[in-house]
């Protein structure tokens, strides 16, 4: 699986079978688009707004209501199990939480004034890999102060099931 950032909070996760972008801000081609918020939404024959669940091309989506206007997504893909989830303004609560056991990904967006926040939703939900996003130079260098390393900014993160850390946390900056 290939995993890039275009903007904001907009990734693209290109896995074996299907092509997947969160919160894209324009037309692109993808077999999936999905939105955390109703309003932003593209009309596409593959877009999904809201929670409910989901089967695309293989791809196996859980959109979890946080309030009328926003939903965190989990699905998996190459067997991979990934959260993406951005404008959180509290803890999840535990009927949220059933939805994401053994989480391999975490897509998350932060802002300097929630780092608590943050903290507390990566130990709910445990992820292998911790993909913050961040417009801020600031909140770049807190997160990376948060987990104790200098991980330097990358264009693209690829991966198997098999690349995953088995015993640590890892941090993945995209550009």
């Amino acid at each position: 699986m290939d995993i890039t950032f275009s903007n904001k909070d907009t990734i693209k996760l290109a896995g074996k079978s299907a092509t997947i972008v969160f919160n894209p801000s324009s037309e692109v081609r993808a077999d999936l688009l999905l939105f955390t918020s109703p309003v932003a939404k593209i009309a596409a024959e593959r877009s999904f707004s809201g929670p409910g669940e989901y089967e695309v091309m293989g791809t196996m989506v859980d959109g979890i209501e946080i309030d009328e206007t926003n939903t965190i997504y989990s699905l998996v893909a190459d067997d991979i199990h990934i959260i993406y989830g951005v404008e959180l303004s509290a803890p999840l609560t535990d009927a949220q939480l059933e939805h994401m056991d053994d989480v391999d990904i975490l897509i998350l967006a932060v802002s300097d004034d929630k780092s608590d926040l943050m903290n507390k939703l990566i130990g709910q939900i445990e992820p292998k890999v911790l993909i913050p996003l961040m417009s801020l130079d600031s909140e770049l260098n807190k997160i990376k102060a948060e987990f104790g390393k200098d991980t330097e900014p990358t264009e693209r993160y690829k991966l198997t099931k098999r690349d995953l850390p088995e015993d640590s946390q890892q941090l993945v900056i995209l550009k």
